[in-house]
């Protein structure tokens, strides 16, 4: 046998090998997301694509009125909307109609007091600009749904402070992507949703995508406002459902030029330069988890108490990973973290059901207080039940104990933690683990 068809076989041997030891372990991560499913520790949709093609889609878990999830079964994917956003504001640069180093006020002239925030500050947020949220507790009545128009004249009623310089560091900035959407719509002079829907899903094929706020019976399902949903109305930040198959599709219009050149797509791949020669990893709508060239991973993160998308893409070799939960939140960065181990075909370890620890009413006392400088954290009781409120926000969080000293919140994959010192004594809260970074008791004396 010549060296050549030597080394031919050697190569059809190893490929072939690769193959059956791929296909086990997807038939492995179908296996484990059974049980999972069968344990309500996952409940949605697993898409991976190798190369731009799909190796593995399925569904699993049911509803909340007991219907299976099915793969076409669309699903809030939260904040991975914010992806959607940016490539709209892609579009509009690639068309001369914008342009990402536009300052803000060029297209919202009222915010002219946020000098220097450009539209490439909210992409990467790193504008600096301070979040609206307080703004809207303090001075927007309760009872009330928040529009657009009202946000940016309060917003330029109370002028809040910049956080920082523009530019200066990275800060995430939920409700900054907000005014991207108000500028996409001055721009075209169209809603936000119809330039979305007839730029983004229809080129792209994405018919199971749509805005939350077009479904017919969205505002009755609303009920009333409260300080939980005022924003429900206004997009650019949230408010997608969507599909693992749906958002795969987005993926591949992108890598194939249908919505954009490649060349202005890579802008969203490059993290601004931050001060002090502090290097960034916000990319337009995602973060850049992987900078080497060849081996880039962007990945957008969408989290909310009722479901949770993670969308990671491998731009160099057009790979995806793309997992998303409808509830069971809860378990989602560890049911993630098993499904790509398995996937790569690493050590694994499968989630478990969260305990429910009773505490005596006497630690319930001793729990209760001010956190943090100036005691700006307050645990607080209430039922029997511990609650956690930050100064600023009307609404309070309740902390389920898993031991006398552990804490999870329902709809978070974190843990948290009461540290006491030696004699027993409270001496901070913070996350589990981590003393160094817990919130300490604070003691007005």
């Amino acid at each position: 046998m010549n060296n050549l068809k030597y080394f031919l076989l050697t190569l059809f041997f190893f490929n072939a090998q690769s193959v059956l030891k791929s296909q086990e372990n997807l038939k492995k991560l179908d296996i484990e997301l059974t049980k999972l499913a069968k344990e309500e520790l996952f409940q949605g949709q697993v898409l991976i694509a190798e190369a731009g093609k799909v190796k593995f889609s399925k569904s699993y878990g049911v509803n909340e009125d007991g219907s299976s999830i099915l793969i076409n079964t669309p699903i809030d994917i939260q904040s991975v909307a914010k992806a959607i956003t940016a490539i709209s504001i892609l579009k509009l640069h690639e068309t001369g109609e914008l342009n990402v180093n536009d300052y803000l006020v060029q297209h919202i002239p009222s915010l002219g007091f946020y000098d220097g925030v450009t539209i490439k500050h909210i992409l990467t947020h790193t504008s600096g600009l301070p979040r609206f949220f307080e703004v809207v507790f303090s001075h927007w009545p309760h009872h009330q749904f928040l529009k657009m128009e009202d946000l940016i004249n309060l917003v330029v009623k109370h002028q809040p402070n910049l956080q920082a310089a523009p530019g200066q560091y990275e800060s995430y900035n939920q409700t900054a992507y907000m005014l991207l959407a108000e500028v996409v719509e001055r721009v075209t002079e169209q809603p936000f949703t119809q330039y979305v829907r007839e730029n983004i899903f229809e080129p792209a094929g994405m018919t199971q995508t749509h805005f939350l706020v077009e479904n017919q019976d969205y505002i009755s399902e609303l009920g009333e406002a409260n300080l939980d949903n005022l924003f429900s109305l206004i997009v650019g930040d949230g408010g997608i459902e969507s599909t693992a198959e749906d958002m795969f599709l987005l993926d591949k219009a992108i890598n194939n030029g249908t919505l954009m050149a490649p060349n202005v797509m890579n802008l969203a791949y490059i993290p601004l330069d931050l001060a002090e020669g502090r290097e960034g990893r916000f990319g337009f709508g995602g973060s850049l988890v992987e900078k080497e060239m060849g081996k880039r991973v962007f990945q957008h993160i969408g989290q909310g108490p009722a479901s949770n998308a993670v969308f990671t893409r491998y731009i160099d070799t057009h790979d995806v990973l793309i997992v998303v939960h409808k509830e069971s939140v809860q378990y989602a960065s560890k049911v993630y973290q098993a499904i790509e181990s398995i996937w790569k075909n690493k050590p694994y370890e499968l989630p478990r059901k969260r305990r429910f620890h009773v505490l005596t009413p006497q630690q319930i006392a001793q729990y209760i207080g001010d956190y943090g400088d100036n005691g700006f954290m307050h645990i607080t009781t209430e039922g029997g039940k511990l609650y956690i409120q930050p100064d600023g926000n009307p609404s309070k969080v309740l902390i389920v104990p898993s031991s006398d000293t552990t804490f999870y919140f329902e709809d978070q994959d974190v843990k948290w933690e009461i540290y006491l010192n030696d004699a027993g004594k409270v001496i901070g809260f913070g996350p589990q683990g981590e003393p160094d970074h817990m919130m300490k008791r604070w003691n007005k004396n």
